[in-house]
């Protein structure tokens, strides 16, 4: 977060949604202990429809928690579609757009198709390497993300060799800029 923050300088914005109360308390800490001006906290899920979402909620795989179905183990948090965050935000643009959202990544872009009109580069986290555990077939997205974006009218480009198991899956797109338009 501190270096994307400084990278955008005093005039740019860096807007961060965390899902988990419990890492958005931690987030929302970080950025106050260091000073982060330029930083907007969402505590949110980015879906494809809104409405509210479950997350799983074990203390074990608390790093892995993802969108689930109701039952024990789980928490009611807010979900946003991408374009109601950045209108809510007046963003008509947005340069770079991280998303590391545990399997939820092609349902949330595929509800944000208009929205993805305005984003110029996406570096976005499949889990398909994760896609092989009982049960966890739903997390094979990263076919449908390059599709997705590549149809959206991004360049993609990926890391097939590398050796550590989830870079493969990593996906980064860029649109050109347009004419007239800043670097």
């Amino acid at each position: 977060m501190r270096l994307f923050s400084r990278l955008v300088g005093e005039h740019g914005r860096v807007v961060a949604i965390e899902a988990h109360p419990r890492t958005f308390r931690c987030l929302r800490r970080a950025v106050g202990l260091n000073g982060l001006t330029n930083v907007t906290l969402l505590p949110c899920a980015v879906v494809e429809e809104a409405g509210p979402v479950r997350l799983d909620e074990h203390e074990q795989t608390h790093l892995r928690n993802a969108v689930t179905s109701a039952g024990s183990g789980t928490i009611e948090v807010p979900g946003r579609t991408l374009a109601e965050i950045m209108s809510t935000l007046g963003l008509d643009r947005v340069d770079l757009l991280k998303m590391n959202i545990e399997g939820a990544e092609l349902p949330a872009l595929r509800g944000s198709t208009d929205a993805l009109r305005s984003v110029r580069n996406l570096a976005v986290s499949c889990h398909d390497f994760l896609a092989d555990e009982p049960g966890r077939e739903w997390q094979r997205t990263f076919k449908g993300v390059t599709e997705l974006l590549h149809e959206a009218g991004f360049s993609i480009r990926t890391r097939p060799d590398d050796p550590r198991p989830w870079m493969p899956y990593y996906v980064y797109a860029s649109r050109p800029p347009t004419t007239g338009s800043r670097p």
